[in-house]
């Protein structure tokens, strides 16, 4: 079971947020307690929404009190909610150790989607992410990041309707390739909802390009990869993403290729920020182009969202429809991505639990 980094929890007790279903059968079996009974514990939790064993209304109350005795179901505490004009809003949330982390809920007509975080802070160091600026605090466990998905659902009511997340992607804060076991686990988690349960296809994991675990992605975990490249070159790639010198453009592509021999049927999207003349002029585009034209690959153009210090600035619209005309005659599968949450700081790299960006709704 992954380590639980908190206070104020009886560290006796073991966290059903924690356990994957087959690790709390484990702790249900070691404890005395029918294996079946954890099934029953994880619909109450995943399906229905409680937090209370006592609440859990096909257990008996001796049982009742023995998982009382035994477990915990834990939620971090919503400190405040900022809300976007678009619809967007951004969950500020406070851990057990006082620590601070972000998610985002991101409604529209065709789904609705939860952008979750992996780490506090994050330790890649891309020069145009806020995450990053504070450095890497600590890895999520994994009642940490399913909790994100669990909370969501609690503030929009989204138990027993129609109304439901449809959609996961780990493009929060930090790097969840780097916190690779808790977020796996949590993944399995967040699957275990019963007739609502989402499948691998709905799941995307962004990552900067750690290529080793890319590779154990194709072999463990089917959902959707995103690959977060922003250069087409490794002398750019290195300039604004300092990680690219220990995994660079070719050993992504090798993971990538890997990836795409176990899952034909899933594409991989190249997620390309456009940095106003750094990474956005005709060549760069033709070059990406070249790079990524031999792959079962599509691209997705990010314009850049500005934040207090980050010495950037987005490329023009007429430059990103250009970038996006060069791919697009080139035989690849282009799209531009629809700007959300920028009001609050919860678009894409804005998100930094330390901003002084909330407000509370």
């Amino acid at each position: 079971m992954t380590e639980v980094i908190t206070t104020g929890i009886n560290l006796t007790k073991c966290g059903v947020l924690n356990c994957s279903a087959s690790e709390l059968k484990i702790a249900f079996k070691d404890a005395g307690i029918p294996t079946f009974r954890a099934d029953q514990v994880l619909e109450w939790v995943y399906r229905f929404g409680k937090t209370s064993f006592y609440n859990m209304t096909n257990i008996g109350k001796s049982l009742q009190k023995q998982l009382d005795e035994m477990f915990y179901i834990h939620r971090p505490q919503i400190v405040d909610v900022a809300s976007s004009s678009d619809g967007t809003k951004k969950f500020l949330l406070k851990l057990t150790d006082a620590a601070t982390v972000e998610c985002v809920y991101i409604p529209d007509t065709k789904r609705k989607t939860i952008c979750v975080s992996s780490q506090v802070g994050c330790n890649v160091g891309c020069k145009f992410c806020n995450t990053g600026y504070s450095g890497l605090v600590r890895n999520l466990t994994a009642e940490e990041i399913v909790s994100q998905f669990l909370i969501v659902k609690d503030y929009m009511d989204m138990w027993n309707c129609d109304d439901r997340l449809s959609n996961v992607v780990f493009m929060g804060m930090g790097e969840p390739l780097l916190n690779y076991q808790n977020v796996l686990c949590a993944i399995d988690n967040m699957m275990l909802d019963g007739e609502a349960g989402l499948s691998r296809r709905k799941i995307t994991l962004s990552t900067s390009g750690i290529s080793p675990v890319i590779r154990k992605i194709a072999k463990d975990l089917p959902c959707r990869l995103a690959i977060s490249l922003h250069a087409p070159n490794d002398e750019i790639r290195s300039s604004i993403m300092p990680i690219n010198d220990i995994y660079n453009i070719g050993s992504i592509v090798a993971a990538c290729e890997e990836y795409s021999a176990h899952h034909k049927f899933l594409k991989i999207t190249f997620e390309y920020l456009l940095l106003g003349d750094v990474n956005d002029s005709r060549e760069c585009a033709a070059e990406l182009l070249n790079l990524l034209r031999p792959l079962h690959a599509k691209v997705n153009l990010l314009r850049f969202n500005e934040w207090d210090g980050c010495g950037f600035n987005a490329s023009p619209g007429l430059k990103v429809r250009e970038f996006a005309s060069v791919l697009d005659d080139g035989g690849l599968e282009v799209s531009i991505r629809t700007r959300r949450g920028a009001d609050i700081m919860a678009a894409c790299g804005q998100l930094n639990a330390n901003s002084n960006s909330h407000r509370v709704v």
